[in-house]
């Protein structure tokens, strides 16, 4: 034993040396010869960064407009498997990619803010972290200001009081989950500044708010009423058994709609000129002859023009037969409501407020389909 404890004893000194003999004995470990892998089961070391699972979504991204583009020409060549190769030859990429990107513009910072603010709510709530606390980690104060600064730019003026109660409920929720022992602070934030600032939301909107139920707007009076009241409610922790339903509900409900309603946008969004073609007696089918047509024009040659109608009828009009090409108001864009807050009307955004107002110009009276001189 005593041979054993010297050779031991040895072989510790040899260890606890500073020469070149042996590697020096602490508490660090070797460094990886290598790529670090999983186990056999596939899990791996605590630490180890999981982002490389997630970059085939970061990857598909870019899918999501194109599918969008092709989705909108779908629809307007009304299943035509023709139609919809000749609208692709023709029609401007550009265009569609521009619908999509003001669709996106004022989609995004709701849905920052809304993964800001319920995965915040759900750890200052229940004290502990989930999936949602982990997107709320990864969304940077920055985003946070940013978003807020493009929402309040893009924002129709009747969206703008829930972009004030998202706004207040982030830095609420923010200031009470990274300062919990400044309860002062915390007070202030959740309960003074929402409620200051939601009468100062009443005083502004109040003009507005009265003329929307006047003529019976319930979707605008509802819009302007509703948020600023309740941002002192979205400012603090819930019920711990109820954090974890309501905040996933509502997230699943907000992913779930929000690729719909940008479809929906997007779909809805014009990809050619609403144009008129005035169709001579002379010249052309007897079908179109004397007629107009409304519709878009795909595209035009030296010798016929082709023409897609509201219907989804393509047609290949001869040049000669055109007597006059005029360009119609779309529809679409004429405001739903009529209420104002100083000339701003509830549908305009603050773009669309600052810009010059539109040149004030009478319809063309063909426009609805008759002829000028039937």
């Amino acid at each position: 034993m005593s041979g054993t404890d010297g050779r031991m004893s040895g072989t510790d000194g040899r260890m606890s040396g500073t020469g070149t003999e042996g590697p020096v004995a602490g508490p660090y470990p070797a460094p990886l010869a290598g790529p670090l892998k999983g186990g056999a089961d596939g899990s791996f070391p605590a630490g180890t960064p999981r982002g490389g699972h997630q970059q085939w979504i970061f990857a598909m991204l870019p899918a999501f407009p194109l599918a969008l583009l092709v989705v909108r020409l779908w629809y307007a060549s009304r299943q035509d498997t023709q139609t919809l190769l000749l609208l692709v030859q023709h029609v401007s990429a550009l265009g569609l990619l521009t619908a999509v990107l003001l669709t996106t513009l004022w989609v995004l910072p709701a849905l920052v803010l809304t993964g800001r603010v319920l995965g915040t709510l759900y750890r200052v709530s229940t004290g502990r972290s989930s999936w949602l606390s982990a997107v709320a980690d990864r969304i940077s104060d920055w985003i946070v200001v940013l978003s807020v600064m493009v929402g309040a730019v893009s924002w129709q003026l009747r969206f703008l009081p829930t972009l004030a109660a998202l706004s207040l409920a982030a830095l609420g929720l923010t200031v009470h989950d990274r300062r919990p022992g400044r309860r002062e602070l915390v007070v202030v934030f959740t309960l003074w500044l929402p409620l200051v600032a939601g009468a100062g939301l009443y005083v502004w909107l109040a003009p507005a708010i009265g003329e929307a139920f006047a003529r019976g707007d319930v979707v605008t009076a509802v819009l302007l009423t509703l948020p600023p009241g309740l941002a002192c409610l979205l400012t603090g922790p819930v019920p711990a058994r109820a954090a974890a339903a309501l905040t996933s509900t509502l997230a699943v409900a907000v992913l779930a709609l929000a690729p719909l309603f940008t479809a929906a946008v997007v779909v809805e969004a014009p990809i050619l000129p609403l144009v008129g073609l005035e169709i001579s007696e002379e010249g052309a089918e007897e079908e179109i002859a004397g007629k107009v047509l409304i519709g878009h024009v795909i595209a035009t040659d030296d010798r016929v023009s082709t023409f897609l109608g509201q219907d989804g009828t393509v047609r290949f009009i001869a040049n000669g037969a055109v007597a006059s090409q005029f360009l119609c108001p779309d529809l679409g864009q004429i405001p739903r409501s009529r209420v104002a807050l100083h000339r701003w009307y509830v549908e305009h955004s603050v773009l669309a407020w600052f810009a010059p107002d539109p040149l004030a110009k009478p319809s063309d009276p063909r426009c609805p389909g008759r002829p000028a001189n039937p």
